[in-house]
């Protein structure tokens, strides 16, 4: 399941950071648009490509477009670590599975905060980040 979450996750920040989205924003359009688990089945069938094949798929599949004029989702290298672990720890707490822990992450108010780099959500720790959703 941590390879789910890690997959999921990598590929909503990746594509978010990509198109200048923010990330929330990404997995609701995932979700809306049936490609969780067709990221999913492409991991199972494609054990070994890289997130590059991923980001190939999506564009491919949704063609989103930027909706600002400058960078502002630059940090998912950062958030990409920080949000896996968050979402691990969801999954753990309240027995999901990786697509259920990142629709609860996802829907919250906490991740629209991490996913704007200005608010500098990304940089705190996973415990802060958790203990936030959990509260919400």
């Amino acid at each position: 399941m941590e390879h789910e979450v890690s997959l999921l996750v990598s590929c909503t920040e990746y594509y978010a950071y990509l198109k200048n989205i923010a990330g929330n924003h990404v997995f609701l359009s995932l979700e809306k648009n049936g490609l969780i688990d067709t990221l999913l089945q492409t991991r199972e069938q494609f054990p070994n490509v890289d997130l590059d094949f991923y980001m190939g798929l999506l564009d491919g599949l949704l063609s989103m477009q930027s909706d600002a004029a400058e960078n502002t989702y630059a940090a998912y290298k950062e958030r990409t670590p920080l949000v896996v672990e968050v979402v691990n720890r969801i999954a753990q707490k309240h027995h999901m599975n990786a697509v259920e822990a990142c629709q609860m992450y996802y829907n919250s108010g906490v991740a629209e905060a991490v996913c704007e780099d200005s608010t500098g959500y990304y940089q705190k720790s996973a415990d802060e980040i958790f203990a936030l959703v959990e509260q919400a």
